[in-house]
C-alpha cells in the first residue's frame, strides 16, 4: 500500500493542480479522475495540432504549386 500512495503522490506533483499550502491534498480517486481528464484534454490537444499542422502542409503544398504555375521559364 505504501508504493500505492508513493505513486498517487508522485501523480499529483505531476498533473496541473494548485500545489500550495493552503491546498488540501487531493483524495485517491480525484487524483486519479483529475489525472484521466488531464491526459484526455492533451490528447485532444494533439489531434487539434495535428490537423492545424496538416491543414497548413496542405496550403504550402498548394502555394508551392501556385508558385511552380507562375514562374517565367
Amino acid at each position: 500500500m505504501h508504493d500505492l500512495n508513493e505513486a498517487l503522490d508522485d501523480l499529483r506533483q505531476a498533473i496541473p493542480y494548485a500545489h500550495g499550502t493552503s491546498v488540501r491534498k487531493l483524495s485517491k480517486i480525484a487524483t486519479l479522475l483529475l489525472a484521466r481528464n488531464h491526459i484526455v484534454m492533451q490528447a485532444n490537444a494533439i489531434e487539434e495540432l495535428r490537423q492545424t499542422v496538416k491543414e497548413l502542409q496542405s496550403k504550402v503544398e498548394k502555394l508551392e504549386k501556385d508558385d511552380q504555375h507562375t514562374l517565367p521559364c
